[in-house]
């Protein structure tokens, strides 16, 4: 289809608003010159590390109170779980990977050997978890101190259950068949897999993740092409003014003398704003 100056400009701001690195003129020529959906996944791997500022109900399991670090660490963690229920910006608490390393050219090489990971968090796409430091001073850079113990939690729009604590040696891994994880890193999968086969009748063949060739996620890579569908099938109609009517009757709302929308994420959710009079019509609500 011949893009609309609304979806070039949502070109541009995705584009823009992914951390790039290298960041140069090379990495941002490759962007360019992806399809839509293409451009869609890279937003979605990245920003799905990111968690929307909005109250949520907090649930513990038992794998987290029952380590001895969860008492060692009460204050800390009360303090950040109160942030959480109350709907606080949680972005101080995430890896400071999650705003630099967005996209690069690297991983998404045709090539023997390529780390695939080096754009991705390896966990979050493989089992849904995030992970947060628990630190309650603000550094100058914005970002709560680092500690070596993390807390992992499943999130959801509407809850957060927090899993366990680990320290740093639960990040690594090796490529080769013969390593052997960490003690943390077994106790992380461990919690995983029990959690997968939850209400899973005994004998049962299921499929926790899917993973693509790329490191994609499956669900990530079909929210992107969603988003995509979205696009091709509602820009052409934003030139009628009936259509206009109708989004805005819909949502119970006047519409203004020269409306003028434009098409917008925050985080995951997606539809068209209002610049004027700031409103965020929302068609395609993501998961968190």
């Amino acid at each position: 289809m011949i893009e609309s100056n609304r979806i070039k400009k949502l070109r541009h701001w995705v584009i823009n608003t992914i951390p790039k690195f290298p960041n140069d003129k090379a990495t941002r020529q490759l962007l360019e010159a992806k399809s839509l959906s293409g451009l869609f996944i890279d937003y979605v791997n990245w920003a799905s590390r990111l968690v929307a500022a909005r109250p949520r109900k907090v649930a513990v399991e038992s794998t987290a109170t029952s380590d001895p670090r969860w008492e060692i660490h009460q204050n800390d963690i009360q303090f950040f779980l109160n942030k959480v229920a109350n709907g606080d910006d949680l972005s101080p608490h995430l890896s400071l990977g999650a705003f630099k390393e967005g996209f690069t050219p690297a991983s998404s090489q045709k090539a023997l050997n390529v780390e695939r990971w080096a754009d991705k968090d390896f966990v979050l796409i493989t089992m849904g978890f995030h992970h947060f430091h628990i630190g309650t001073k603000i550094e100058e850079a914005g970002h709560v101190s680092r500690t070596n113990e993390v807390l992992f939690a499943k999130v959801a729009r509407d809850t957060f259950e927090v899993l366990a604590i680990f320290d740093h040696s639960v990040f690594e891994r090796s490529d080769s068949v013969n390593a052997t994880m960490t003690s943390e890193r077994k106790r992380l999968w461990d919690i995983f897999d029990n959690k997968s086969r939850q209400g899973i009748p005994s004998g049962s063949v299921y499929v926790p993740s899917m993973i693509m060739t790329s490191g994609h996620s499956y669900y990530h890579i079909g929210l992107a092409q969603n988003y995509a569908r979205i696009v091709h099938d509602i820009d052409p109609k934003l030139d009628d003014r009936q259509y206009i009517r109708k989004i805005y009757g819909d949502a119970s709302l006047p519409i203004p003398e020269r409306p003028k929308l434009r098409w917008a994420f925050d985080c995951l959710d997606f539809g068209l704003f209002d610049d004027k009079g700031k409103f965020f019509f929302i068609i395609l609500y993501g998961p968190t």
